[in-house]
């Protein structure tokens, strides 16, 4: 399935993208603009905010354990909240439903799991500077598909949602002089469009819509459609009906043929529209056995409409319907039944180490740019002890002077059992969000990467430098070691991701820098999971395990245990399945 090269000019109403079909049909999709995406994000954002306001208020006196859920429901209002109603939606979140906008494929395929977690990992950077989203806006304004970063990179495109609303309607008759068009055939596509879809507005959204639609066509309308002011929907009916034979007279027969079309296939094209509103919200597994014999039939005689309706120079109404519920078809059938590209056992068991393996250059590239800086910051305030407290908080310098020196058992932190499970959701989503940006990051050439690397490293080396200068630094990778082999890899794994990503921008080969990004976007997606799931490992035991009242031996076994299942896993693992694969 490939993108036509019908994307709508710059003085266009609206912009529209063409894609064509394995059944060889062209569907067009209107392009969502700039003030229906911000608009469907402020709901968004509405909805997100309440929920939020009102866990706090249950919340509040739960003590530790509720702590621990309201840090993961920041970490999933922030970083899930688009991505997952996006991926069990069909590429809508409630703010897009509501507008009735969908996210899909820029070949017009529906939108998968991987595509709907890159184009949100990505928000982070369309949000900026400092979250008034100006990056994103003004690449949706400047990009003929009206494609934020993330949708760059992640292939997809926002389009109005395809179907819904009233069946297709009359081709209208010509009959003796209806007269000159007033409206230009821009301007009645737009208005036809209106009149085809205004039974599926709520009235608040009829009345703006019918409001703004006349105000595009006031100046060519002069005083056809009567008092637009007191009732622009009831206005711009009449203008329709007006207008509609003139536009009609002008194609002359063909127009009839498309009514002669509209009338004889109203039956099968109602059966058709009642089996796509049944699965658009499961999918196919919404039908029985024999209502997806029969979708599939219909929907091969509605794409044959569809090319017939063009062929006739069917009304913009007519046609816009016919196109509307094939695309709603086509995303119906073509909609992918899982959710995940690979089953998550044969991901951690094959794909992920194999993954590391291919893309072991950037991992450790990312590796050198967060020990580099470690060590170098590490020796530099050995040297200079003052300059720790330049870099460190006050709250770390004071942990420092209240640690007791010479026991190296001695607690780090002292943490009841009841605020554990708080500790563990803190610092796990907190360490989980530091790897999506830093796997964002790479969108700016990489250079967002190399700061968060750089800026870890040098924090860690600080923080073991003040501990070394106090001599308790045993006491700090006593309760470090357990967790930090994991939380130090991951960091690894989702800066090598950023850099690879980066690379796109700056060495695409022979690709273009949309190809490349789009390529190496989807191939490094598997660091930043395996990042991911090596972090959910560590805060488990960075909140339970490590702060707990055992010999500091027993810690450092740990960590040394798992250093060498990491090592074996990501060295070892999978190659049989490599070997055993037949040749392409």
């Amino acid at each position: 399935m490939t993108p036509g090269a019908g994307v709508g000019s710059k003085g266009a109403l609206h912009r529209r993208i063409a894609v064509e079909t394995p059944e060889h049909v062209r569907l067009e999709y209107q392009l969502a603009d700039l003030g229906s995406r911000a608009a469907a994000l402020l709901i968004d954002l509405a909805i997100i905010t309440s929920a939020l306001l009102l866990l706090v208020l249950v919340l509040r006196v739960t003590g530790g354990f509720g702590r621990a859920v309201l840090f993961i429901a920041i970490f999933f209002a922030t970083w899930c909240y688009f991505l997952f109603f996006e991926a069990i939606w069909d590429g809508r979140t409630p703010g897009k439903r509501a507008l009735g906008l969908r996210v899909l494929h820029d070949g017009g395929e529906p939108l998968s799991f991987r595509g709907s977690v890159l184009r949100n990992l990505i928000r982070i950077v369309d949000l900026q500077p400092g979250l008034t989203g100006l990056a994103g806006a003004t690449t949706i304004l400047v990009n003929r598909r009206a494609q934020r970063l993330g949708d760059l990179v992640a292939g997809t495109i926002v389009v109005r949602d395809a179907g819904g609303g009233e069946m297709f309607g009359d081709e209208p008759s010509v009959s003796g002089r209806p007269g000159r068009p007033v409206l230009s055939s821009e301007q009645f596509a737009l208005l036809a469009g209106y009149v085809a879809r205004r039974g599926s507005l709520k009235p608040g959204v009829r009345k703006r819509v019918a409001a703004s639609v006349w105000e595009a066509l006031r100046s060519a309308a002069g005083g056809e459609g009567g008092d637009a002011e007191a009732e622009p929907d009831g206005s711009l009916v009449r203008l329709h009906e007006q207008e509609a034979p003139r536009h009609a007279a002008r194609r002359g027969g063909a127009s009839l043929q498309a009514a002669a079309m509209a009338e004889e296939r109203r039956e099968a094209w109602a059966a058709y529209t009642e089996l796509v509103e049944k699965g658009r919200n499961r999918g196919l597994d919404a039908l029985t056995e024999a209502e997806v014999r029969a979708f599939g039939r219909l929907y091969r005689g509605v794409t044959a409409d569809l090319a017939r309706a063009r062929t006739y120079g069917a009304s913009p109404g007519l046609l816009g319907a016919v196109e509307r519920w094939a695309g709603a078809g086509h995303n119906l059938l073509y909609r992918a039944k899982g959710r995940a590209a690979i089953p998550l056992g044969r991901w951690l068991a094959s794909e992920l180490p194999r993954a590391v393996r291919r893309d072991h250059r950037p991992v450790l590239l990312a590796a050198f740019l967060l020990f580099g800086p470690m060590l170098a910051s590490y020796g530099a305030v050995r040297d200079v002890p003052a300059r720790a407290r330049a870099i460190m908080s006050p709250g770390m310098l004071a942990r420092v002077e209240n640690t007791v020196r010479g026991d190296i058992n001695t607690p780090y932190i002292d943490v009841e059992g009841a605020e554990r499970p708080a500790l563990s959701s803190g610092l796990m989503t907190n360490n989980i969000g530091v790897s999506f940006t830093a796997f964002a990051g790479g969108l700016l050439a990489g250079v967002g990467t190399v700061l968060i690397l750089v800026f870890n490293g040098v924090l860690l080396g600080a923080a073991f430098g003040l501990y070394a200068n106090n001599g308790v630094l045993a006491v700090i990778l006593a309760f470090v070691f357990p967790h930090g082999v994991m939380e130090l890899t991951a960091i690894c794994l989702a800066g090598g991701a950023g850099l690879g990503l980066g690379s796109a921008l700056l060495v695409p080969g022979r690709r273009t820098r949309r190809e490349a990004l789009r390529e190496r976007g989807r191939a490094f997606l598997s660091l930043v999971g395996g990042a991911v799931a090596l972090l959910v490992v560590a805060g488990l035991v960075e909140g339970f395990y490590s702060p707990a009242g055992l010999p500091a031996i027993a810690k450092f076994a740990f960590g040394g245990a798992t250093a060498i299942f990491l090592a074996i896993y990501f060295g070892f693992a999978g190659r049989r399945a490599v070997r055993a694969a037949p040749a392409p």
